[in-house]
């Protein structure tokens, strides 16, 4: 600081014109070109997302490949934008001669809201593309009940849970009318059987029961629809034969 002003002091009038003209110098030096991000987006049942969009020069000039873009969700039960991150065999969005990218990701937020991001580099400046709103939202299920947990053999085990959703973000209510399947698998096997897939009632409530032959794993499955994701346990219930 004490050196700017010691040259402040010491400047002539040529000096001091130099020292006006060296920042319009330096702007046209560093101007970069406009750029420009649009995008489309689709959701699965299965919370599979893909977007596909197009960066470009304002100016007119082809937009190189290799560019690294990054998608973006804003959470509404975090109340931030989140990165949506490729996740194992997935692919990032990268752009390719023209500007076009497109990528299969995995949905990160109910009721997400979606962008993309350029950050710019030596000569292209950033830009972020304009929102796009998912339309599929959530079904979650409450009150998941096994029971019993111990039971002997050939005895009846019983299934039961409400299954909600929320149009209004973050207030579920009851979802009628829905098809959930009850799976198990017995000790010792390999693979998961469905032994019933009841409806829900206008409380959105469903219920199983199986007999049971030894000890066995049970879980369910929400399989979605056009505007509805997906809904299973994060892990299998055990239930013990004695």
């Amino acid at each position: 600081m004490s050196m700017r002003k010691s040259l402040l002091i010491a400047s002539t009038a040529a000096a001091a014109a130099t020292l006006v003209a060296a920042p319009a110098t330096a702007n046209a030096a560093t101007a970069k070109t406009p750029t420009k991000v649009t995008f489309g987006m689709s959701t699965t049942w299965d919370a599979k997302l893909t977007i596909s969009g197009k960066v470009t020069a304002t100016n007119g000039t082809v937009f190189p490949a290799g560019k690294w873009l990054t998608a973006e969700c804003y959470s509404q039960q975090q109340h931030k934008w989140l990165t949506v991150k490729p996740g194992p065999g997935q692919k990032p969005l990268v752009t390719r001669v023209g500007g076009a990218f497109s990528s299969n990701l995995s949905v990160y937020c109910s009721h997400g809201t979606y962008r993309v991001r350029f950050p710019g580099d030596p000569t292209l400046a950033p830009s972020t593309s304009p929102n796009v709103q998912d339309k599929r939202i959530n079904a979650l299920t409450y009150g998941w009940k096994v029971t019993p947990r111990n039971i002997r053999k050939n005895g009846y085990v019983y299934f039961s849970g409400t299954l909600k959703h929320d149009p209004t973000p973050g207030h579920y209510v009851p979802f009628k009318g829905q098809q959930v399947y009850l799976y198990v698998k017995l000790k010792g096997e390999k693979s998961w059987s469905w032994f019933a897939r009841p409806k829900t009632d206008s409380k959105g409530r469903f219920s199983g029961k199986f007999r049971i032959p030894k000890d066995a794993y049970f879980t369910f499955e929400y399989f979605g629809d056009k505007s509805h994701y997906y809904d299973a346990p994060l892990k299998a219930t055990f239930v013990n034969v004695r």
